[in-house]
């Protein structure tokens, strides 16, 4: 078997493993050994079977909550968060992870509190809000130095940072980040996760217009991706080598990408890019001028856009179809898409008003909890501040305390011991408090007469 089937086999051997042991464990009273086999399946499900994800988290939660175990309590919470992002329910995604970050704070667990900055990240990301994905990536990363993270998990943490600054067209930090990637995963050989650099740096390249060295990071993943027998992966690198040779005018070799990428994507049963390559080779056949060919993929394309209801690819496959009834001179339909076309802009414009609307509010609730948290944090600082400052003000002040037994005649001082001592050695020792002497009016009169003086003393 290769290596991709091995490591599926293995994943699935973990989960039979976990998931009898879960049984087992339904037979003991509740613990903290049932919470921590139900969050390791929550996570073990979370990209194959989300549903059972969250059933395993919310279970996870229910019992830390009722037994007090804050740590998995946070770990199933911030399961909660990770499984709501990946259903699109973003408001629930950052509540969760809240609710994670209160208790790894409380607990002052910074790889808690590191790995739920990068849920939030996400979250953002998602949403568009790529400077605040970006500063909580940073976030985490700075957690994650602080306790001592291993190298694969920094890798991920500057994959993480480079996507942003890519997506905010900041191309050299972007190349740094994966360039310090690059040296952690060759040294590890996790091909997997260096093919999806060489992916991205491919992605880098392409936006700067470097279209020579996006080819030769787009052929470096292929690669990878071909001896792993990643199919999702290679089929993926494909289309982006696709549409970098539609961007150089080499429209043959860009259909031949897209074919073979359109082969495994339907291979894999993935409707939703079956769609993209349907509109984008569509495009191409018409450039080539094969009409027909491309009159049967785009209107393919179009429909799984509009059954999935994918605005963003029903829009390309629209601008495509279009183009192609303008090249085979049938105007009325031609007409008749680009209405569609407009119509359709016009929507994917409002909705995605609505989705900005929607993550500005999630902005806000989230920023709101940042500053209660941080006013929270001052408060105990100053709390802290002051203690010490007591407890320095009562090092310094040492008071006599109890009975006190002083001759009546000498006025000396018997201490705990018993001896006998003057009362200026007395309060020296028992106070921090420093002896001078002085002669009183009354011991001046009787001493030196009346009408002394001090002066004259």
């Amino acid at each position: 078997m290769k290596r991709l089937w091995r490591a599926c086999g293995k994943a699935n051997e973990e989960m039979i493993v976990l998931e009898k042991k879960l049984e087992e464990l339904r037979l003991k009273p509740a613990g903290s050994e049932l919470t921590a086999v139900l969050n390791k399946l929550a996570y073990q499900y979370l990209h194959s079977n989300p549903d059972r994800s969250e059933a395993c988290a919310l279970e996870a939660q229910d019992i830390a909550k009722k037994l007090g175990l804050l740590t998995d309590m946070a770990k199933s919470c911030s399961l909660l968060g990770s499984i709501n992002h990946q259903s699109g329910n973003y408001a629930e995604a950052m509540a969760y992870s809240w609710k994670s970050m209160e208790i790894y704070e409380e607990l002052r667990d910074k790889n808690g509190i590191a790995s739920t900055l990068s849920v939030m990240a996400r979250v953002y990301w998602s949403q568009g809000m790529i400077d605040k994905a970006l500063e909580h990536y940073h976030k985490s990363l700075k957690g994650k130095q602080e306790c001592g993270a291993s190298k694969d998990e920094l890798a991920l943490c500057h994959l993480n940072l480079g996507a942003c600054y890519s997506g905010l067209l900041r191309f050299n930090p972007a190349l740094s980040s994966y360039a310090f990637a690059e040296k952690i995963l060759k040294k590890s050989g996790d091909q997997k996760k260096l093919a999806y650099l060489y992916n991205n740096i491919g992605s880098v390249y392409g936006k700067k217009g470097e279209l020579d060295k996006a080819r030769e990071y787009f052929q470096k993943a292929l690669e990878i991706r071909e001896d792993l027998e990643d199919k999702n992966g290679i089929a993926s690198t494909l289309s982006n080598l696709g549409s970098l040779q539609e961007d150089l005018g080499n429209n043959e070799s860009a259909l031949r990408f897209f074919i073979r990428s359109l082969e495994l994507f339907e291979e894999m049963g993935n409707k939703r890019l079956v769609a993209y390559i349907c509109g984008s080779a569509g495009g191409v056949y018409t450039r080539l001028g094969f009409l027909d060919k491309a009159e049967e993929l785009i209107t393919r394309g179009l429909e799984i856009t509009r059954n999935l209801e994918l605005k963003d690819w029903e829009i390309l496959c629209l601008k495509n179809i279009t183009d192609l009834y303008e090249a085979k001179g049938d105007l009325r339909k031609a007409l008749m898409y680009s209405q569609e076309l407009k119509t359709c802009m016009e929507e994917h414009l409002n909705e995605k008003s609505m989705d900005k609307i929607a993550g500005l509010q999630v902005q806000f609730e989230t920023e709101k909890k940042e500053k209660e948290a941080e006013i929270y944090r001052l408060k105990n600082v100053e709390l802290l501040r002051m203690n010490d400052q007591l407890r320095e003000a009562l090092t310094h002040v040492r008071t006599l305390q109890g009975m006190l037994p002083i001759c009546a005649s000498c006025k000396k001082v018997r201490d705990d011991d018993g001896y006998w001592q003057q009362i200026e050695s007395y309060i020296s020792e028992h106070s921090d408090a420093k002896i001078t002497h002085g002669i009183c009016p009354e011991c001046m009169t009787k001493l030196y007469g009346k009408g002394a003086t001090r002066e004259q003393v």
